[in-house]
């Protein structure tokens, strides 16, 4: 038989951080859940989670209403099984849709997809109608302090939307889902004991959903599983093939591949007058897609001779010593052409973010170090700035948008 102490009207301290440890954890699950379905399936279907969320706190609103009375008798307990219910879903229900067999291409001629989709909507419905729960209760229980109420739910939701943004900077994105979920778990405990229900005992349980969602996102059932239809999961489908490196961020999760059985070659536009073809590459990923090449560079000019036989070596050849700006310089070819011909300096522009791109950057910086060194004699004596300044105003579109600066002094 469960005891508690709560009075209606008085909202006690306690039970205000368990509701903003909800809160947050509930924020930050639908933010996160963007990132994920970028990574497992294309980006395109992110956007749907903010209308999933909604559809989980418009049903919760009902339910509560339609059941008030039940509900109000029985607070303490309902509050924390919803809080530990969406704890347990929050990751058990993104694992059970990386299941499914959804394929967005097939989507206008296979019967089945609309119904793998809808079947996404309803299980990711389930961890937010949860959480939804609890902010109705609290609502409905201390309606005389809606005011205090609605801060410690506002200042949660705000403090979950900030902290999975730096916890993708620190953590693999399953970890975080893990986190999150573990958030929620924890939230249900600390209600429990501090709504001063009985039996005390209790408020193990979903701290062992905790424990336990967080040793899950360690093995291979926890992680991110991506469409088999991306360019990622293909790649990796070659004799050999093998991720060399990944780092990821709330801007991406970059991929570094190795395949040694069957090179990749990615020139676009290469001539059938190359004197030769280009040296072997590395296959870099952005979320599984956007292709593009680290190229392997052993110190000699000549091994970045196939550079002159894109098409988009022409330009160097109508001028001399250009400043050139680059958008979007991925794994760094276009940058390592416009040294190759002699540019007098190069801004690079990335999304990446440091913690992403650091490696690629390293690398991309000893192979232009190299690249000018041995470009001739003048250039000898020319030494590669590479510095990171501070983010223009909007420059592309992306307010997160970075320059590194690659400028050449005498």
């Amino acid at each position: 038989m469960f005891e508690y102490t709560t009075q209606p009207g008085t909202l006690p301290p306690g039970v205000g951080v368990a509701l903003s440890l909800g809160s947050a954890a509930a924020l930050a699950y639908e933010i996160l859940l963007t990132r994920l379905f970028a990574i497992i399936q294309w980006h395109h279907f992110a956007y749907m989670m903010i209308s999933v969320a909604l559809l989980g706190y418009g049903a919760a609103g009902t339910m509560v209403t339609l059941f008030r009375p039940q509900l109000e008798s029985r607070f303490v307990p309902a509050f924390a099984a919803a809080a530990a219910a969406f704890g347990a879903t929050a990751m058990a229900c993104f694992l059970l849709v990386q299941a499914l067999p959804f394929n967005a291409l097939e989507f206008l001629w296979d019967l089945w997809q609309p119904l793998w989709l809808l079947a996404i909507y309803l299980l990711l419905f389930v961890p937010f109608f949860f959480a939804a729960v609890c902010v109705c209760l609290a609502f409905t229980r201390y309606a005389a302090q809606a005011r205090r109420v609605y801060t410690f739910d506002v200042v949660g939701a705000a403090f979950g939307s900030l902290g999975v943004i730096l916890a993708l900077f620190a953590l693999p994105p399953a970890t975080v889902l893990a986190c999150v979920a573990a958030l929620g778990a924890i939230a249900a405990a600390l209600f429990w004991l501090t709504a001063g229900a009985r039996p005390r005992g209790a408020a193990l349980l979903p701290l062992v959903l905790a424990v336990a969602a967080l040793v899950a996102a360690q093995t291979p059932t926890g992680q991110l599983r991506i469409s088999q239809y991306k360019s990622l999961s293909k790649a990796l489908e070659g004799m050999g093939a093998r991720v060399l490196a990944e780092r990821s961020s709330p801007l991406g999760q970059v991929t570094v591949v190795e395949s040694k059985a069957v090179p990749f070659r990615y020139a676009p536009g290469l001539s059938l007058n190359a004197p030769q073809s280009p040296p072997d590459q590395l296959g870099l990923f952005t979320d599984g897609e956007g292709f593009s090449a680290l190229n392997r560079y052993d110190g000699s000019r000549e091994t970045l001779a196939f550079l002159d036989y894109l098409t988009s070596a022409l330009p160097y050849h109508l001028t001399s010593e250009p400043r050139v700006l680059i958008l979007g310089a991925g794994a760094g070819m276009d940058v390592l052409q416009a040294l190759y011909h002699g540019a007098a300096a190069v801004d690079a522009a990335s999304r990446m973010p440091a913690s992403v791109g650091v490696s690629l950057r390293a690398a991309v910086a000893m192979r232009l170090r190299a690249t000018t060194a041995s470009d001739s004699s003048r250039a000898t004596s020319r030494m590669l700035k590479w510095s990171r300044s501070a983010p223009r105003s909007r420059p592309f579109a992306d307010d997160s948008a970075s320059m590194w600066s690659l400028a050449s002094h005498a």
